[in-house]
């Protein structure tokens, strides 16, 4: 159910079950690093990495929406890992979860899909899988021409110390499989922006992750694949920026990064 109401939205915000508080200490005790750079949103086309998920702008899209935009998709993963984490769930949980989240502080869920692909190439790169997925979830002219298709086509050039890869890396990992979201921002006819977003999931008892970039060998894998499109009620979204951005302001600096290609 979508809220139309801001001050609805706000009190759903503020209800929202969140992971503790970042003390950027892993599992293991190790100390996390920062991001080297948080994002400077402009208003070319631009990517970021919030958290398991990289978030791709057209120009289109105005600059200051942007840091919002971001805060509700990291607002969302949250409250998505949190319940997943309390209550137990698979990444289809995670996923509605995740859209239960945007559909209650400003996003209209216009539709979705879901599909499953076994893969048993004895060693395969899986982009080479992940590729025609992005294209059917933004459109084959979108799909050729984003941020994330030129980096995976571009996989032996990227330098996978990067703080942005390993932020990617270290917030895709679940406790059996490899999951993480790709969403496009855009607002056609300078209207209000809308959102393809695809959520994909690897499942291999034998996998290295890079991020993006799964390779395994002599096993079978499947990978899911889970996307949505979005609009905007810009009435609402902008009304409770303030409350999103109050309830993310701690994670920010340990989930969110600049993307340069």
């Amino acid at each position: 159910m979508t809220i139309t109401d801001p001050s609805t939205a706000r009190q759903f915000i503020n209800s929202i079950d969140l992971p503790d508080e970042p003390d950027l200490i892993l599992e293991r005790g190790e100390a996390t690093a920062l991001p080297a750079a948080l994002p400077s949103y402009g208003s070319r086309e631009q990517a970021v990495a919030v958290g398991s998920q990289i978030a791709e702008f057209t120009q289109k899209v105005p600059a200051a929406l942007r840091p919002a935009i971001s805060n509700s998709f990291l607002l969302a993963q949250l409250a998505a890992n949190k319940e997943v984490a309390k209550n137990g769930g698979d990444t289809l949980k995670w996923y509605a979860k995740y859209n239960e989240v945007l559909a209650n502080i400003g996003w209209v869920v216009e539709g979705s899909a879901t599909s499953l692909k076994v893969v048993e190439h004895s060693g395969l790169q899986l982009h080479k899988e992940i590729l025609p997925l992005i294209a059917v979830a933004l459109g084959p002219a979108v799909a050729a021409a984003t941020v994330v298709a030129t980096a995976l086509n571009g996989l032996a050039n990227i330098n996978k110390d990067s703080p942005w890869i390993t932020l990617f890396d270290r917030e895709s990992q679940r406790v059996k499989a490899n999951q993480f979201q790709i969403a496009y921002i855009d607002a056609p006819n300078r209207a209000a922006p809308t959102v393809s977003l695809a959520c994909f999931e690897l499942d291999a008892s034998r996998s290295i992750t890079q991020v993006l970039f799964f390779k395994f060998s002599e096993q079978q894998a499947k990978l899911r694949h889970y996307s949505s499109t979005l609009s905007m009620n810009q009435g609402i979204f902008e009304s409770v920026q303030g409350a999103v951005q109050q309830r993310v302001a701690s994670f920010v600096a340990g989930y969110v990064a600049s993307i340069d290609i």
